[in-house]
């Protein structure tokens, strides 16, 4: 069962775990270089968003409209209080489960925040932008000089006609290999350990299998339903032995899962609590699992458990 959260008042814009969502899109979210269209979409009660029955007409009209093309097209939710919710990242927390008061209303500030993500998304989206939305969505891609292919009445089937047909032309002579799975879930993995960690940890020859990940025929890691984040296998630490941000240093080779405060030596300032964590001992990979307590607390705090391995090998 996913935790649900609840954005119900103006202070939502700044809760931490929304901040920090807004934060990792601008640092460490690229938009896929594959795609030729962006659409931008509204965002809707039902969560994940592709299971609600709004998306689920969008989506069937960007399969009519694109065919052979679909790969062609980048899905973008846009969304208060987080902002902008890419479509391959919509089963991560808190995107995946949270609920917010749907006025019809948008503050200012609200407006604001969309409005500079959006910026920052087109700066670096090569292909065309264009929004498929009505209120305050239109109102701020208007202002941006983002096209509104339509604003009203959109799952009425005019307007979805209309959303195919503009669609088509955008794609018409459009070539290219689109975006890939392995490519969305290397997008998973920045957002989720900083920008790289998807190529080290999903080269091109990688390939996946019900949520699983695996390299030369070793997994290394998996889709945590839960909350959409992934676990790392011990190979998959060592692939992202280097992403220090997430590395919690032991001053011994784990003999249990549980791993105590004492025995820690160093951690990674980035990590809070729930992170996957990669746990090291003399340079060498020993454990992977979910840290307790965040990465200041694991290297300062003299008692209590720090951290909770799934996988973990001893080393002498």
């Amino acid at each position: 069962m996913r935790p649900k959260v609840e954005y119900i008042s103006g202070e939502s814009l700044h809760h931490p775990e929304v901040v920090r969502w807004r934060q990792r899109i601008k640092e460490r979210y690229t938009p896929p270089d594959g795609a030729a269209v962006a659409l931008l979409l509204p965002c809707s009660a039902t969560k994940p968003y592709s299971a609600s029955p709004s998306h689920r007409r969008f989506i069937q009209a960007i399969r009519r409209a694109a065919r052979r093309k679909r790969r062609l097209v980048h899905e973008v939710i846009m969304t208060s209080p987080l902002a902008l919710v890419p479509r391959e990242l919509e089963n991560l927390y808190p995107a995946c489960c949270y609920d917010t008061t749907l006025t019809g209303h948008w503050s200012d500030e609200e407006k604001e925040v969309l409005a500079e993500a959006l910026r920052r998304y087109a700066e670096r989206f090569e292909g065309e932008l264009l929004c498929y939305a009505g209120e305050a969505y239109a109102e701020v891609c208007e202002s941006l000089g983002i096209e509104v292919v339509a604003r009203e009445n959109l799952l009425h089937n005019d307007s979805l006609k209309t959303l195919e047909a503009r669609l088509s032309q955008a794609l018409a002579g459009k070539r290219g290999r689109g975006y890939t799975v392995l490519e969305a879930h290397r997008r998973v993995a920045d957002f989720q350990f900083g920008s790289g960690a998807g190529e080290a940890l999903i080269p091109d020859d990688a390939r996946i299998n019900r949520g699983r990940i695996f390299h030369k025929g070793e997994q290394v890691a998996a889709v945590n339903p839960d909350h959409g984040y992934l676990a790392l296998t011990l190979r998959g630490g060592e692939l992202l032995r280097h992403f220090s941000g997430y590395v919690v240093e032991l001053g011994f080779s784990p003999e249990s899962s549980s791993i105590f405060v004492p025995g820690i030596e160093n951690a990674g300032r980035e990590i809070r609590p729930g992170d996957e964590v990669i746990a090291v001992y003399k340079d060498e990979v020993v454990g992977v699992g979910r840290a307790i307590l965040s990465g200041e607390e694991l290297a300062t705090a003299e008692r209590g458990l720090g951290i909770v391995l799934r996988h973990r090998k001893r080393v002498q």
